[in-house]
This record gives C-alpha cells, structure tokens and sequence, in this order.
C-alpha cells in the first residue's frame, strides 16, 4: 500500500488554515491509513474497533488510555500486558517503507508505535535535524513565505477561504511538464539525475488537463504548491538522536538503503545512523536520489528490500 499524504498524488489539499507541514503530523496520517484500511481487526479473538490485533497488539484504534483498553489480555501488577495472540500478532505486523521525508516520518512512527511494525526500510533519507538556536529564524522564514506565497496563489485576496484554490502554472503540453520535472532534480543539492522514464511516470500520476484551457493538450500540476513552503520548526540533533534511540531500543530490524549519488548529508547525520540507530543492514547503491524510480536501479533497490526482509524471514 502506497499512501499520498495531504497535498500530494490524488490526495485532496489541506484546508487553508490546515496542520502546517510537520513530520509528527504526517506520522499522523500513517496512523490513520492502518485505522481505515481495518489492518487492526486482522487476528485475534474479540476484534474490532475496540481492539488492535494485525498492526498495534493491545492498543486501541479508538485512542482510549492503557487502563481502557479491551480484549483478549491479562494484565498483572508490575508486569507488561500479555496477549494470548501474540504470535499471531508477530505474523502480520507491518514492514514501512519510506523514501527520502517519507523515511523521515517512517522514523517518526515506528519510535512512537513500535510494536506496529516488523520491519523498517528507509531509502535516501532520515531525520534530518536543525540547530536548535536557529528555532526563531525557522519561524520567521516560514512566515514570509507564507505571506509571499499567498498573494500570488490566491490574487482574489481570499486566501482560500471562499473555497479558491491556489494558483497553478500551466504547462503547454506534457512534455513541458516533464522537463520541468527534469529541471527541478537538476538544482537540487548534489550531483542529481532522474530518468526520463521516471520522471514520465511521475508527470503523469501528478497533473490533470489545464482547466479553462484553450489548449487541449496544457496541463497543470495538481500537488499543494504549498508543500514547497520551509517547515515552521526542524527537529534538533538531541530529537534525532532520541528518535534513533528509541527505534534501535525497540529491536525492529532496520534497513538503510542509500544511493552513490544521492542528497547530501553531513558527516553527523552518517555517523548519527550508523552509532544511534543501528541499522543492521546498510547498503550503498548505484543511482541517484530516485534510485527506486529509475528503471536503472529501480530492480537492485527492491532486491536490496526482499534480501534483508528473507534474512529476518519477513
């Protein structure tokens, strides 16, 4: 299962005075997907809504408190909750996937819900942490932003309210599109490339025919302009740090997959990974930022994936 959060893909944008973009909130949405798709009422006698069985164990879908939770389990003083179906339960947890601020809310959630998951891959990514001191600054720049960006997505001066969407270019065709895609991987950091293939796969999952158009063949871009806004607040390296810890201390097996000619990182953000989290399988591979994309590299990323999850016996 693929998930689009808020703004990206099809999924539909945030209201205009939505959640801001924050790791923690898109670990939300992650929650929630679990919670729609029912992955919670898997094995397990007494399932339900009231209970978590196929991805949480014993907590509830509900978000009632560890003294309400419901079910087939036996709590004693000074002991942990013991689930009779825990081995069922072992069977069909999940194995998350993320790539790039994706593995950086993967990371987020399985710190936070553990006991969710079997497994975790993370492809060119992380957490990526900021100084602390530079907090106002943060703050600051996405205000300005903000107020920039607002008075060009929506010229009426509603601000979306009235139900306006933001602005967006029109493309002339979809080749414009493409290479626009193609351009925006050429400035970022490092030495990037994307596919052609790739880069076509994307356009087309992510624009719709130009509405009001005169051109039949214009396209626009359907994800939330407003994604490329800076974060109003990074977490800091003593966060990274306690995320780290906190998914190394749960013992789910980690995979790292990076790529030869993938986004930067500084020397703390390697060594951070490698003596916090832990990770037991690391490996560097051919490609670029979209390794997983590129038909180049695409099939050596997910034998990397099918490798570590046969070694776990996933």
């Amino acid at each position: 299962m693929a998930l689009d959060f808020p703004g990206h893909g099809l999924s539909g944008h945030k209201s205009v005075d939505g959640p801001p973009q924050l790791l923690a909130e898109y670990a939300y949405y992650v929650a929630e997907l679990v919670e729609a798709l029912q992955w919670d009422k898997g094995t397990g006698s007494g399932g339900g809504v009231g209970v978590s069985r196929t991805v949480v164990g014993n907590i509830n879908s509900n978000t009632k408190t560890d003294g309400d939770r419901e079910g087939n389990v036996n709590k004693q003083p000074g002991t942990e909750i013991i689930d009779d179906n825990k081995a069922d339960d072992e069977k069909n947890k999940i194995v998350l996937i993320g790539h790039s601020m994706g593995s950086g809310v993967s990371t987020v959630l399985c710190a936070a819900f553990p006991e969710w998951f079997s497994a975790l891959v993370l492809l060119e990514g992380g957490l990526i942490a900021r100084n602390s001191n530079d907090a106002s600054r943060h703050v600051r720049a996405a205000v300005q932003r903000r107020l920039k960006s607002n008075r060009t997505l929506f010229p009426n001066g509603s601000r979306g309210t009235d139900g306006e969407m933001p602005r967006a270019k029109v493309y002339s065709n979809l080749d414009a599109a493409i290479e626009a895609r193609l351009s925006t991987t050429r400035r970022m950091p490092g030495d990037q490339f994307l596919s052609y293939e790739a880069a076509t796969d994307m356009v087309m999952r992510a624009s719709v025919p130009a509405p009001a158009s005169a051109n039949s063949e214009a396209v626009v871009f359907i994800h939330d302009p407003r994604l490329q806004w800076p974060s109003l607040q990074y977490y800091t390296r003593e966060q990274v740090e306690a995320f780290f810890r906190d998914v190394h201390a749960s013992n789910v097996p980690v995979c790292v997959l990076r790529a030869e000619d993938g986004w930067p990182a500084d020397e703390w953000a390697k060594s951070v990974v490698e003596t916090v989290l832990k990770p037991g399988y690391i490996r560097k591979l051919s490609g670029s930022h979209h390794f997983h994309a590129d038909p180049d590299s695409a099939s050596s990323v997910a034998q990397e994936i099918v490798t570590f999850l046969k070694e776990k016996e996933l």
